[in-house]
């Protein structure tokens, strides 16, 4: 049973049960009643809090896509020399590969996700959503090219980010390179393929867009309420 201290509510005791009982467990495997054992609370006061294992299920996935975003800014944050599009998703791709619920989602893992995404498409509609209006305001920002639509841009780099973080369950073990490696090569080749048409390289301004963007996704996150608790943790 997890420890938990005195001052975490029950949602979050909730939150924090399920999502070490979804990782190990799975969705399907997982029960309302092992929840509550695992919170050492009654199965009552799990329904109090959440209508059922699905809306407590997705609960946990939205507290983890913020954990990861965090995780992904931190990551980029650290690495000034890497203040470009191609260094902004190496880190994304990175704190993915480190999240086991978003790289669940991001391959569909049923070994954690059973069947709760054929049933409910809002999680992935909503991830696919926030990428189109990203880069559509990188194209507009003059950050990337702008000769391909947003919504192909968003498939493409989500089917290669789904190629690099499963590559290593697909491609024999003698045929795999390191994940940093694939990482990096995958970096250089989006610096070019990505870059604006006829665009001189300004890194100085690149570096001033891509501080407003981390900005901005700060800001986000806190409109989603990432718990105080964990946001004194992190610093």
């Amino acid at each position: 049973m997890i420890s938990f201290d005195e001052k975490n509510s029950r949602s979050e005791k909730l939150l924090q049960a399920a999502a070490h009982l979804f990782a190990r467990w799975g969705f399907d495997k997982t029960t309302v009643e092992e929840i509550a054992r695992e919170a050492d609370v009654s199965k009552g006061a799990v329904y109090l809090e959440f209508k059922g294992k699905d809306e407590l299920f997705r609960a946990v996935v939205y507290r983890e896509l913020v954990r990861y975003t965090e995780d992904w800014l931190r990551r980029f944050e650290a690495d000034r020399e890497a203040w470009n599009f191609a260094g902004m998703f190496r880190h994304s791709i990175a704190a993915i590969h480190a999240n086991p619920f978003i790289k669940g989602l991001v391959t569909r893992d049923r070994r954690i996700y059973g069947d709760f995404l054929k049933r409910d498409t809002t999680l992935v509609s909503m991830v696919m959503s926030m990428r189109k209006d990203f880069f559509g305001m990188l194209q507009s920002s003059g950050a990337v090219r702008d000769d391909i639509p947003p919504a192909t841009l968003a498939y493409l780099l989500t089917s290669m980010a789904f190629g690099i973080v499963a590559g290593g369950d697909i491609i024999p073990e003698e045929d795999n390179v390191p994940f940093d490696d694939a990482l990096r090569g995958l970096a250089l080749l989006l610096d070019r393929g990505l870059a604006p048409v006829g665009a001189t390289g300004n890194e100085e301004s690149a570096r001033l867009f891509f501080g407003r963007m981390v900005g901005m996704i700060r800001t986000l996150l806190e409109e989603l309420g990432l718990p105080d608790k964990e946001k004194e943790e992190e610093k």
